[in-house]
């Protein structure tokens, strides 16, 4: 009989943020006013009672702040329910349990199950049931029971279907057929598939029927937009649309494309291709991998200039995230990175549109079939922001907008940019004998037939039966894939890739070569019983394909070893004409690729294109009154999303030139993202940047327009953040409506395009990629007509402009783009561009935004951040509408004169200028920024709350105490080790800040897998008896789990050789150890922080845990020096104040009053956090985790050993344009010059 251990762990008194934010949650969706409880089940077979207590207080509970319950107790009479997440979904607390084991105590046949027990007393039987109704999503959970019987996961048998008779079946039993398979192929589709059937001599299996839906839907082949459109008419007055489409016409004379269907993919990209022939476009890199767009740049460097390919990618998740928004959003993060990666560059910052319903509705006003529009905004952010975190991916840029018709269905689009040098990018054609490994994770049955749900409309019973299409995203996993990806002699090895994204094997090696053996039995399963038709069409995240010379593939295999990445061979390249799939040794697939590149039946519509609806009259030109602004402030989409944002981290990758909010309250929302472009081991001078443009108002009203609008607001952006006009390269993001057969409903996204079209030709900036999305409908409502027009450029990273106002003795001008018909003039609007683009040179523009939300929104937001006050002398007319080709410039007093001179020709307006006061005054009218910041944080502030919190100031208590000296060898270049475990991610920046200094570093990926993890722990250990310092990174070991960070590092510093070999460095050799944020955690768990040596858990122990704002925090933060009784401070004067970025969920120090004494008078607290006046204080956000006494760092006793929570390697001469600090440059030095000669 096995033995299944339960675990029940729960939260002590004054840490219960889970339990405290489900009681407000309750009260305020619900309207029930209960106190529940929140327990952690862990079930676990194949564990003694020796084993269970030796886990008790390392794995399964940090008993600082940790009750353990072995056995339910009473708490099981009260009212309660569990929640788990389906069979088959990832479950990545489970699996980090089963990993802490396997280091612990060495056992690898462990099964783990976890559970969320929810404990609600004085609930009355009717109310669980509602709050059971309100937590658990159908599509990724159910309830589960305390009783437990482990069972395996059925064997299917292996013998595929074959589907009898249907090369008989009469188009009736066709559509019964479609039907009853549930296929998002047409009929027409089936014709196509049974005339070739016929052909062949047999009947489909079902896997081929099932992969030819896949391969066909509307997800991976863009049906929708490859539909032949034959008539196309126009409305009487849709005269814009018609002149638009007779110049489409014209091009495709002059490109030769007469011939050629017209379609609304010709019609996206007709103009980079007609630009290209016209010479306007010389930068792209072209090629068979069409996964991104790339473009070629030549990048500034102290080494001198390198070519290199830049490459970016928009993607959605719309159908995944509004059924599970966790994973839908993670993974639309996760699909968008791996499409660059396939290309053989590092992605290094991401950008994240959203559209969404108002989340503010209560669950009785929630569509039947529909999750309340709050779980999922607030569960797509969690996830979003999870998945970039963890990997370690900058998030440059958030924005949610809101708009009724996205309840129909949400709008996740992810964005994201990557370089690498292009001497690194070797592409060749495969050739018969090649062989193609699959890389990464393993496969489940998470995802299947995402690719077809993708393309359907939903009604009420979706969420209901969608549960398999939805994938379980393993950022952690990713990460391994982006290290391995950054090594050049592993991308030269790679003739060609691509990811596993939607179609999973059938799509992602499918699409490799023309010919192909796959071997489906070979494909690195989750589980047993994966039959051959779901492992073809999984859809399993962080999963590569790459095509090699078959002589590469020991040599693949040993650096894919080295990162800790799987790599199987699983198909070759053939010389058949068809794609063939085995399982063993029965055939399971075999397909023409001829007819495979059918795409299915051919397809025709005809469009009726309407003009668009004129805009609604704004509010005359008179002087608005105060209530006229704050009213503006508080609608939905002008209120502040800081709190939103906060849960993204920022700055990762020591490359952001623009915060996302910035000024020194971090209160000034920027207009795009921009990043110093990172090529390895280069110090590099440029930048590129990244910007949005959308307005679901305009573009569902008057589709031309709103595109045309959404391309000039993305570009108008860019030029405001200091890029030139000339070079800008767009991708779109086309949403609509389910078409059907409606020709006005065709006409819509054709309308769009035209548009678009229309505005490449005019600026001669091409959209050379995008992604379409064309099934936003459940039952009688739509999605608002959405294109999304993403901009990107490079700059030389000195001439990045920022739109936080300076203040001082300044004046504000407006440059206005005229209009006509609701078009911007492009004459006008290039005009413009060149006019900035000399102020720029020179030097004149202090600060500068478009009027994308209107006149008074946008001045308030460029003022905020340093709280500016301002004086207007004029009110602009128009001062009311969105103006995003418009700009509004902050100038020096003695400049306003000659600008006006230099931009005689164009609409300049002087309207005031900056004052000492703490508001807006204009007439008689006075608002203070108190006012300002109220209006704009209320909207939102239950949905995504900025971080704040009263809190007392704090004494500074300065210690004398200084480091001890180096009793050592010294050398002149000093050894660095950096262990790299499954979740570290700030490693790259260590490496770079370390090297700067001049270090020698190395970093040691610790392998996972009994006997690899058992020798890699010994090679830590020698590796650590070589080095001077070792270095504890960043990032989320093991994910943070189990429901706690750095445990597992803690885990792998008790281990014996390593405990060994760590006592010898600090005891023996006068080593130096540093943590920073998760390697921080990782030395208070074991012990080394504040101690000085390694031991077992006890209640009494200091902690890292929870933040008090119940989430991730990220920003910049001050923090002041009380002690520099570590070599580390050796450059630094007590006192110092220093800024310094945080991103953390977990960085709250906690310790007993009796520590914390200690602490202070041994001297080991070396930073506290610091208000704007530099006192230590306790209110936030200054004091952004509600660390106990302010604490930001400590030092063991001797001050060898370091911990702090601020990412102080993420600074590099140059970033954070749009905010002013004094930043601690020679910290790596201090600890590098302790050990020189």
């Amino acid at each position: 009989m096995e033995i299944i251990r339960n675990v029940f762990v729960e939260k002590r008194w004054g840490f219960q943020q889970d339990a405290d934010a489900l009681k407000n949650e309750l009260n305020e969706m619900l309207g029930f006013n209960l106190s529940p409880r929140v327990l952690h089940l862990y079930q676990v077979r194949g564990l003694q009672d020796e084993h269970l207590n030796a886990l008790k207080n390392t794995v399964f509970s940090d008993p600082q702040i940790d009750v353990v319950h072995e056995e339910p107790f009473s708490f099981l009479d009260e009212p309660h329910f569990l929640l788990e997440l389906l069979p088959g979904q990832y479950d990545q607390r489970a699996e980090a349990v089963k990993e802490c084991i396997l280091l612990t105590l060495g056992l690898s046949d462990i099964e783990v199950r976890y559970k969320t027990l929810y404990v609600i007393p004085s609930a009355t039987p009717a109310m669980l049931e509602e709050i059971k109704r309100y937590l658990l999503n159908p599509v990724e959970m159910r309830e589960g029971m305390v009783e437990e019987r482990f069972t395996e996961f059925p064997k299917k048998p292996l013998l595929v279907e074959t589907l009898k008779g249907f090369t008989k079946l009469d188009v009736e039993s066709l559509e019964k057929f479609q039907k009853e398979h549930q296929l998002a192929m047409t009929v027409e589709d089936l014709v196509l598939v049974q005339t070739y059937f016929i052909q062949e001599n047999r009947d489909p299996s079902i896997t081929e029927m099932k992969v030819l839906d896949t391969y066909w839907s509307d997800h991976c082949r863009h049906t929708t937009f490859l539909t032949e459109i034959k008539n196309i008419r126009f409305s009487e007055d849709a005269r814009k649309e018609n002149e638009s489409y007779e110049r489409y016409l014209e091009i495709r004379r002059i490109l030769g494309r007469e011939h050629k269907p017209v379609t609304l993919m010709d019609l996206a990209t007709v103009g980079t291709r007609y630009l290209k022939k016209t010479g306007k476009v010389q930068d792209l890199d072209e090629s068979e991998e069409i996964n991104a767009c790339s473009i070629e740049r030549t990048v500034r460097t102290t080494d001198g200039l390198k070519e290199a390919l830049l490459m970016f990618k928009n993607e959605t998740h719309n159908h995944p995230t509004e059924i599970e928004p966790f994973g839908g959003a993670a993974t639309c993060l996760g699909g968008a990175i791996r499409d660059p990666l396939s290309g053989r560059t590092y992605v290094y910052q991401g950008m994240r549109i959203t559209g969404a319903a108002d989340p503010r509705k209560s669950i009785a006003q929630t569509r039947k079939g529909k999750l309340p529009q709050r779980t999922i905004t607030k569960g797509a952010a969690k996830g979003f922001s999870s998945y970039g975190n963890q990997i370690g991916l900058t998030t440059g840029f958030v924005e949610e907008i809101y708009h009724p018709g996205y309840e129909a269905k949400r709008m996740e689009t992810g964005a994201v940019i990557a370089a690498n040098l292009k001497e690194n990018v070797i592409r060749k054609p495969p050739v018969p004998g090649d062989l193609i490994l699959l890389l990464g994770g393993k496969t489940g049955r998470d995802g299947i037939g995402g690719a077809t749900g993708s393309s359907k409309e939903h009604d009420e019973n979706s969420v209901e039966i969608s549960g398999q299409e939805v994938q379980k995203g393993n950022a952690v996993e990713e990460r391994k894939l982006q290290r391995l990806f950054r090594r050049e002699e592993l991308t030269k090895c790679i003739k060609k890739s691509n990811d596993f994204g939607a179609g999973g094997v059938s799509v992602a090696i499918g699409e490799l070569a023309p010919s192909l053996a796959i071997y489906l039995d070979r494909v690195p399963k989750k589980y047993q019983g994966l039959d051959p038709t779901e492992i073809a069409i999984s859809e399993s995240q962080e999963r590569m394909a790459v095509v090699i010379s078959k002589e590469d593939l020991d040599f693949v295999q040993k650096i894919c070893k080295e990162e800790n990445v799987e790599a199987t061979f699983v198909a070759e390249v053939t010389d058949t004409g068809y794609m063939e799939m085995y399982y063993e040794d029965q055939s399971v697939v075999r397909l023409q690729r001829s007819f495979l590149d059918t795409n299915g039946a051919h397809q025709e519509t005809d469009v009726l294109i309407e003009a668009g609806k004129p805009a609604e009259d704004e509010p005359a030109d008179k002087l608005p009154s105060k209530e006229t602004v704050l009213s503006m402030l508080q609608q939905l989409n002008n209120a502040s999303q800081k709190g939103l944002l906060e849960n993204f981290d920022t700055t990762i990758g020591r490359g952001t030139l623009l915060l996302p909010y910035g000024g020194l309250y971090q209160d000034t929302k920027s207009p795009g993202m921009a990043a110093v472009i990172p090529l390895k081991n280069l110090t590099t001078l440029d930048a590129s940047l990244m910007t949005y443009g959308f307005d679901p108002e305009v573009t569902d009203r008057a589709p031309y327009e709103g595109a045309y609008e959404a391309v000039v607001e993305s570009i108008a952006k860019i030029i405001a953040m200091g890029g030139d006009l000339t070079g800008i390269r767009l991708s779109f993001q086309e949403y609509f409506r389910k078409l059907g057969t409606d020709a006005r409903n065709w006409g819509k996204p054709f309308s769009a395009l035209l548009g678009a079209l229309q505005a490449q030709l005019d600026f001669e900036i091409p959209a050379i990629g995008g992604k379409d999305s064309m099934s936003g409908s459940f039952e009688e409502i739509h999605v608002p007509n959405t294109l999304i027009s993403f901009a990107v450029q490079t700059a030389e990273k000195e001439k990045i402009l920022v739109n936080t106002m300076k203040g001082g003795k300044t004046s504000l001008l407006i440059l206005r783009t005229e209009r006509n018909n609701g078009i911007y003039e492009k004459t006008s609007f290039k005009e413009n561009a060149a006019l900035l683009k000399t102020l720029t040179e020179q030097k004149k523009i202090i600060s500068i935004d478009t009027l994308k939300r209107g006149f008074f929104p946008t001045a308030l937001n460029m003022a905020l951040g340093n709280r500016v006050g301002m004086e207007l002398t004029r009110i602009p007319s128009g001062w009311a509408e969105k103006d995003p080709g418009s700009f509004l410039l902050e100038v020096a007093y003695e400049d306003v004169c000659g600008i006006l001179r230099e931009g005689q020709d164009h609409s300049l307006l002087v309207v005031g200028k900056t004052s000492s006061s703490t508001g807006i005054q204009y007439g008689k009218e006075f608002i203070s920024y108190d006012e300002v910041l109220t209006h704009l944080e209320s909207p939102l502030k239950n949905v995504f709350p900025s971080y704040q919190k009263e809190g007392e100031n704090l004494p500074t208590v300065f210690s004398p105490k200084t480091p001890e000296r180096y009793q050592g060898k010294q050398t002149d270049k000093p050894k660095v080790l950096i262990p790299v475990f499954f979740g570290t991610n700030c490693e790259l920046d260590l490496e770079f800040a370390f090297r700067k200094e001049g270090a020698e570093v190395h970093s040691f990926v610790l392998p996972s897998g009994k006997d690899a993890l058992e020798n890699g722990l010994k090679t830590l250990a020698d590796k650590i008896d070589s080095c001077q310092i070792l270095m504890l990174a960043g990032g989320f070991s093991a994910a943070d789990e189990p429901e706690g960070s750095g445990k597992y590092i803690a885990n792998v510093l008790r281990s014996t050789p390593v405990k060994e070999a760590v006592e010898r460095l600090i005891k023996e050799r006068d080593g130096l150890i540093l943590g920073i944020c998760n390697g921080f955690q990782g030395l208070v768990k074991s012990g080394l922080l504040p101690y000085g040596r390694i031991i077992s858990p006890k209640e009494d122990m200091p902690i890292l845990t929870y933040n008090t704002a119940g989430k991730h925090m990220s920003r910049m933060v001050r923090t002041k020096v009380v002690s520099r009784n570590t070599p580390w401070m050796n450059y630094t004067a007590l006192g110092d104040v220093h800024d310094v970025p945080v991103s953390h969920g977990e960085g709250r120090f906690a310790a007993t009053p009796e520590m914390l004494e200690t602490l202070l008078e041994n001297g080991q607290v070396i930073t506290q956090y610091v208000d704007l006046q530099h006192n230590v204080t306790m209110e936030a956000p200054f004091n952004p985790n509600g660390s106990m006494y302010a604490i930001e760092s400590i030092a063991s006793k001797d001050g060898r050993v370091f911990g702090k929570m601020g990412h102080t390697e993420r600074y590099q001469d140059g970033l954070y344009k749009n905010y002013t600090g004094t930043y601690y440059e020679e910290f790596f030095k201090a600890g590098v010059d302790y050990f020189k000669k």
